[in-house]
């Protein structure tokens, strides 16, 4: 991954490690290299750090054995308060326990001693980049969601519909299924289907999209491309600002992210989703 460092210079870390050798000597790079940084000698400073700066946090990244508070029980805090600062461990072990244990915390990754300042400020962009969609995802389905639940009078009767769907996460994900502009795409950027909402904004019905090409509604098809390459490559959402055009040749231009999707046993794309912003 090439490192941008005008991006780096906009993230904001919390670094915490015990050691104070490594610890000087990383952060003798990160305050170089970021915005700014906060660093604790434990996981108690830095669970202080973290009550006081959280809004100015992008990611935390944490040794993992540390005295008065590890690792895993800060970043157990964290995600009580947050879901979505990414957390990123530094450690000298890699044992499966461990590693089972980060997945469960749902850990971002995962970076061995001795650490390598290239490797970890990748990791900690890629992060940070991850989490900024996913907010932005959720910001956009959950202000969907408080918009039906004052405007809607059959909202119940949509809610009832969704008892299946038991965490709070996935019921947002039913609602950007349903009512974000969105669109289906297979493997080769055919439309394969359109939100309803999606057709209330761009004024087109599935019978005058379908087995299209998205280019046909887009003056800038090689970027929409890029897009799609970038996406399976990463096997990662990518976000990106496009124009499309409406059935009344109105051009629109919303905040797009690309979701790949991988339906069949294969691990290879099997197609794509495309979400819009609500904010243009």
């Amino acid at each position: 991954m090439q490192i941008d460092l005008k991006e780096l210079k906009q993230v904001t870390v919390l670094y915490v490690e015990d050691d104070d050798v490594i610890r000087a000597q990383t952060l003798s790079v990160f305050e170089k290299i970021f915005k700014k940084v906060y660093v604790g000698k434990d996981g108690r400073q830095g669970i202080n750090l973290f009550k006081n700066h959280q809004d100015e946090l992008d990611v935390i990244v944490t040794d993992l054995n540390m005295p008065k508070m590890t690792g895993f029980e800060l970043a157990e805090e964290v995600h009580k308060v947050s879901k979505y600062i990414p957390v990123i461990f530094t450690t000298a072990f890699t044992d499966e326990e461990s590693l089972i244990k980060a997945i469960t915390l749902n850990i971002d990754s995962y970076v061995t001693k001795p650490l390598k300042i290239q490797d970890l400020t990748s990791t900690i962009l890629k992060s940070v980049k991850n989490s900024k969609e996913n907010r932005n995802l959720y910001k956009t389905t959950k202000a969907l969601a408080n918009e039906m639940l004052s405007t809607k009078k059959d909202y119940g009767q949509l809610k009832d519909n969704c008892e299946l769907l038991e965490k709070e996460v996935s019921f947002y994900k039913f609602l950007a299924e349903h009512f974000i502009a969105s669109i289906k795409l297979d493997k080769f950027g055919i439309i394969e289907n359109i939100s309803n909402q999606f057709s209330n904004i761009y004024k087109y019905s599935l019978m005058d999209l379908k087995n299209k090409p998205i280019n046909s509604i887009t003056p800038n098809a090689a970027n929409i491309q890029k897009k799609m390459l970038e996406a399976i490559k990463i096997k990662e959402a990518v976000g990106f600002n496009e124009k499309f055009i409406t059935a009344d040749n109105e051009e629109l231009e919303f905040h797009n992210i690309l979701y790949p999707l991988y339906e069949n046993k294969d691990n290879y794309a099997s197609g794509y989703m495309l979400y819009q912003s609500l904010e243009r």
